[in-house]
C-alpha cells in the first residue's frame, strides 16, 4: 500500500517560525510530507520567509485573511484528493470549522498548536499535537511527559511513589511547566482521566478529593 500523502499548512501569522524544525518532524509521522505551506502577509512572517522548504504563500495584511487562505488550500486539497491528511498548524479558533468539513470530506486532520489553543479546535481535528513550550533560557524544554514522570517521582519519594491529583495544582507543579493547558486537555477534564489513558505508565487510587496515581514500579 502506498505510503500515506501528507500536506503540512501553518499559519506564519500565529505561529513563530522558531518551531519549524518541529511541525516538520510532527508531520512527517503521519506520512510522506508532500506539500509544506507558511500563509501570511510578509510583514508579519518574521523569520518564515526564510525558513527551508516552505512555500510562502503571501496574503493581504488585513484580518484573517491568512486563516482564509488556508482554509481554501486546505478544501482545495481535500476535494482534489492531493492528499490523505492535512496538519494544520495554528493555535486559531477559527480553523475549527474548517476542520471539521475536512473530517466530512474523509481527510483526516491533525492540528498542532500552542497550549492556548482552544478546545473547539482541538477536538475538531483527529489529533491534537502541542507544540512544546520554552524555557526561560529560551531552548525548547523536554516534552509534557516527560516532565510529568520528572514531577511524578520527585513528589512521590517520601509516599512510596504516590501523588495526590491535588499536588498538580500547586507551585511546585506549575515550576514545572505541569498543568492542564500544557498537558493537552480542558480544565473541564478532571487529571484522572489524563492518567487513565496511560495504563502502562501510571497506577490510580480513587479516593474522592483524595484520589491520587504513581509511576508504576518497575517489575
Amino acid at each position: 500500500m502506498d505510503e500515506r500523502r501528507v500536506a503540512l499548512l501553518v499559519d506564519g501569522e500565529n505561529l513563530s517560525a522558531e518551531v519549524a524544525g518541529f511541525l516538520i518532524t510532527t508531520a512527517a509521522k503521519c506520512g510522506a510530507l508532500t506539500i509544506k505551506r507558511v500563509f501570511g502577509a510578509v510583514t508579519r512572517l518574521g523569520g518564515w520567509t526564510t525558513a527551508p522548504g516552505f512555500r510562502v504563500v503571501h496574503v493581504p495584511p488585513k484580518k484573517d485573511a491568512a486563516d482564509l487562505a488556508l482554509s481554501l488550500d486546505a478544501l482545495e486539497l481535500a476535494l482534489t484528493r492531493q492528499v490523505d491528511e492535512i496538519v494544520i498548524a495554528t493555535s486559531d479558533r477559527d480553523l475549527a470549522l474548517v476542520a471539521l468539513r475536512l473530517a466530512e470530506l474523509g481527510v483526516s486532520v491533525t492540528g498542532i498548536g500552542e497550549a492556548k489553543a482552544p478546545e473547539d479546535y482541538r477536538k475538531a481535528c483527529r489529533k491534537f499535537v502541542m507544540v512544546p513550550v520554552k524555557a526561560a533560557h529560551g531552548a525548547v524544554s523536554v516534552p509534557f511527559d516527560q516532565r510529568m514522570r520528572a514531577f511524578m517521582a520527585a513528589e512521590g519519594k517520601a509516599t512510596e511513589g504516590w501523588v495526590a491529583f491535588s499536588a498538580l495544582g500547586q507551585q511546585r507543579a506549575k515550576a514545572m511547566d505541569i498543568s492542564k493547558a500544557a498537558a493537552g486537555i480542558a480544565k473541564s477534564v478532571s487529571w484522572i482521566e489524563w492518567f487513565k489513558v496511560q495504563p502502562k505508565v501510571y497506577e490510580i487510587e480513587e479516593r474522592g478529593t483524595q484520589s491520587r496515581a504513581r509511576l508504576k514500579p518497575a517489575k
